[in-house]
């Protein structure tokens, strides 16, 4: 499992660059930065909805959208959901 304080990188401040990050430590098939095509294929989320939980567009994902995050991007939940809004 990945973990954020592993890396040298400053620490993301929204879910969408914390999994733009996650993602970039990944090697691809090609052994360079891992695709959304690549994670698509990883992690059984279309591309469309990996691009809009990097880019912003979905902030509060489902739990199916977590679990299969988790797996692809190999997250544990607890780096995962300090990104995640509070109760409403």
């Amino acid at each position: 499992m990945a973990n954020v304080s592993e890396f040298n990188q400053e620490t993301p401040t929204t879910l969408a660059a914390f999994l733009r990050q996650m993602r970039s430590q990944l090697a691809g098939e090609n052994g360079k930065r891992m695709s959304l095509t690549a994670m698509h294929r990883r992690c059984g989320l279309s591309v469309p909805v990996l691009s809009k939980l990097e880019t912003g567009r979905v902030t509060d994902p489902s739990g199916s959208t977590i679990k299969r995050v988790l797996e692809g991007y190999q997250l544990s939940f607890d780096d995962f959901a300090r990104y995640l809004p509070g109760p409403k």
